[in-house]
């Protein structure tokens, strides 16, 4: 028990003068705290924090909007048709047919004509299930898909948004 106590004693000496050794190296400086000097750098650092704080500037941009034509021009019958049935479409795919997340609709805006007569025609056979959009379709004849789609296929590619 007493190598414990001795052993115990010596490791804390050891700690002890490291410690003190440590002190050495601290600079001393033996100028007088000056308060105004303080003071001057505390409100210098509060007027920085408030110009940080302070509400930023807002900067408006004002665009120039182009006023632009139809998406598509409507030259034949079938267009003029298709651009009729797609009015019910625009609810979820968009206007310019860009589709819509939210709704879980794709961008189907300059999709080949083929591709979507393809896709809508199977929709309503039942090949390829989706019961939103059958309550939409249910009706179409085969010369009202192929005008849909052909509108369709005219509309410019947006992307989804």
């Amino acid at each position: 028990m007493a190598r414990l106590v001795y052993f115990l004693v010596f490791i804390l000496g050891l700690v002890m003068i490291m410690n003190i050794t440590g002190y050495q190296d601290q600079k001393i400086d033996s100028t007088k705290f000056d308060f105004k000097k303080l003071a001057e750098k505390n409100t210098a650092k509060a007027e920085e924090i408030k110009k940080l704080m302070a509400p930023k500037k807002k900067v408006v941009v004002v665009k120039q909007v182009e006023v632009q034509g139809p998406l598509v021009e409507l030259t034949t019958d079938q267009l003029k048709k298709g651009a009729a049935l797609y009015q019910k479409c625009i609810a979820c795919h968009g206007k310019r047919g860009e589709g819509k997340r939210g709704q879980k609709a794709p961008a189907i805006g300059g999709q080949h004509n083929w591709y979507l007569n393809t896709q809508i025609t199977n929709m309503q056979s039942g090949t390829r299930v989706n019961k939103v959009m059958m309550t939409y379709i249910r009706k179409f004849s085969a010369e009202d898909i192929a005008d849909v789609s052909e509108y369709i296929s005219k509309l410019p590619y947006m992307g989804r948004k």
